[in-house]
């Protein structure tokens, strides 16, 4: 519809799957297709490696707590909407909802599609490590690079009085 346009809802946290399920729901038990039309929820995926190489994929919110609904208001749809559970504030101005512009919007997507597929480690750089896999075992060692590509990661290991890089994956060691 042209007097369609995108409005803020802040939820509940954790719950924004939840109430965009329900959105949909209450939208065809009260007829209301034709006024709610889409709800976005701002996300992309998180891959986040436990120890033993356990990849884990998740989705991770750009606005926590906020997502967005392309509606027409009137009196019925903004009251169903205002009165779903885990709603608890719409943003208005003056009783009036107030619609995003077209470049935040857009924005918005953009970020969503650049971020598209991030890695995310909980090794750091300089951290102490503990080997536990090879012939290093339980030593510890400083991290001094990680490759996320590669699932790869570099200490240095006191051999023969000199430091010396060693590579190892994910899996070999272990934070202190």
């Amino acid at each position: 519809m042209e007097n369609a346009k995108w409005y803020v809802i802040q939820v509940v946290a954790w719950t924004e799957e939840n109430v965009k399920q329900s959105l949909f729901q209450r939208r065809t038990s009260f007829w209301l297709e034709d006024y709610i039309l889409d709800v976005f929820i701002p996300t992309y995926d998180v891959i986040s490696v436990k120890t033993w190489w356990a990849k884990v994929k998740r989705k991770k919110n750009i606005l926590p707590w906020y997502i967005l609904i392309q509606m027409v208001v009137t009196n019925e749809s903004w009251y169903i909407v205002r009165n779903t559970p885990n709603v608890t504030w719409f943003l208005w101005a003056w009783n009036i909802p107030v619609p995003v512009s077209d470049e935040e919007l857009e924005q918005l997507k953009w970020k969503v599609e650049e971020n598209t597929e991030t890695f995310s480690t909980k090794y750091k750089v300089w951290d102490t490590a503990i080997i536990i896999k090879g012939p290093f075992e339980w030593n510890k060692w400083i991290i001094t690079e990680i490759n996320e590509n590669k699932w790869l990661l570099k200490v240095n290991v006191n051999l023969l009085w000199r430091d010396t890089p060693v590579q190892l994956n994910f899996s070999q060691i272990k934070i202190n």
